[in-house]
């Protein structure tokens, strides 16, 4: 775009919102009932929104939820992840039988569920053409991707080359993407690539503290050491790739709640201790982490791309439009926004290039003087 254009939108851009901040209070507070980080609800239908309500970052199967379901939960000052199977398929799902013939085997301890063979593209465009993009057209904030461990049951390149090709099919999306568990997948990658930032943006690793005895009665106990170790060694691996770190637990004892609590303040991750496999009983209180005092999403995360608001892999005139509508109409293109294209979590953090007090109208400015050469680079040193 020549400069001349840039400028000229430089100058309509602070009137054309002019009007609408003259008459706006800011962003709007989350929901006063609001206690607790981060919930897992994958067993939740829409008559269980209750039990979610104390929970800003929430993770439920959004397929059986509605676009106006999902809308009123993001109105409520909830932030919603939708869970998606990419490695294995459910009987329970409306499409199982149309992939029998890619099925792999059938998943331990889930005899219900079958691996498939994610190399094949039919899956492929299945996965990341219709489902993905019907969970991120209903407005959902990201997506919670199960089973990449596909690659750990059937360990062949076809398969870890279908992993990824899932993956990046999800980020092309522009939206969050949490890996839950997935070991030996994601160190494969961070290892051959050196970077996490094309498949994935946090790590959702259960049983770390606590374990499941699937032999018992699926009775909850203490993990072992050397597992617990494996498991803190492979989340600091996806912290120091810039990654965020979930850790959802299976337990009711109080001493493994404090340890939990105790590990995750240190290394400043995220956690949810259930006291059921069901995950829909509503959440302890003991096991749910208290909400962070003035917690700032955009600071919580690390940048991709400094002022890629829109999240489209380039820095342009509209991630200027996009920080300029979300401060306008936040409950349309904020970061609990009703609109498809409203501002991620990530392109809040991308959008922060001012570094201060969040997103501002400063770091629209600072987008556009960017943009005319009148700085060299972003973010603003």
């Amino acid at each position: 775009m020549k400069k001349s254009s840039i400028a000229s939108m430089i100058m309509a851009i602070p009137l054309c919102f002019a009007s609408v901040f003259a008459g706006h209070g800011g962003l709007r507070a989350d929901a006063a009932d609001i206690k607790y980080e981060y919930g897992v609800f994958l067993g939740a239908d829409p008559e269980d929104i209750s039990d979610m309500e104390s929970y800003r970052k929430i993770v439920i199967d959004a397929q059986y939820f509605s676009e106006d379901e999902i809308s009123k939960l993001k109105n409520d000052g909830h932030i919603v992840y939708s869970y998606i199977n990419l490695g294995s398929v459910e009987e329970f799902r409306s499409y199982f039988k149309n992939y029998e013939k890619y099925f792999l085997g059938v998943y331990k301890n889930w005899e219900d569920e079958r691996w498939v063979d994610v190399s094949q593209e039919e899956w492929q465009k299945f996965i990341v053409g219709d489902i993905a993009k019907k969970l991120i057209d209903k407005g959902v904030d990201g997506l919670f991707v199960d089973n990449c461990d596909v690659y750990y049951n059937f360990k062949e390149e076809k398969i870890y080359n279908g992993v990824t090709e899932i993956l990046k099919g999800f980020k092309k999306y522009g939206t969050y993407v949490i890996i839950n568990g997935g070991d030996t997948y994601v160190k494969e990658y961070a290892k051959k690539n050196k970077s996490l930032d094309a498949v994935m943006d946090a790590v959702n690793q259960e049983s770390v503290f606590s374990a499941v005895d699937w032999d018992n009665g699926k009775k909850f106990i203490v993990n072992d050491e050397e597992e617990r170790d494996y498991f803190q060694k492979y989340c600091k691996l996806v912290s120091d790739n810039g990654k965020d770190v979930y850790l959802l637990e299976y337990t009711k004892s109080s001493s493994v709640i404090d340890s939990i609590k105790k590990y995750c303040a240190e290394k400043g991750y995220t956690y949810y201790a259930s006291s059921t496999l069901d995950l829909k009983t509503p959440g302890q209180e003991a096991g749910s982490q208290p909400l962070k005092e003035n917690n700032d999403t955009a600071n919580a995360l690390k940048q991709t791309l400094a002022g890629d608001a829109n999240m489209d892999g380039t820095v342009d005139i509209s991630d200027a439009v996009l920080i300029m509508q979300s401060l306008a109409n936040p409950n349309k293109y904020g970061e609990n926004g009703s609109d498809k294209s409203h501002m991620t979590q990530q392109g809040a953090a991308n959008a922060d290039v001012e570094g201060e007090n969040g997103v501002t109208v400063n770091d629209a400015l600072a987008i556009q003087r960017y943009l005319l050469e009148l700085i060299p680079s972003l973010p603003v040193k």
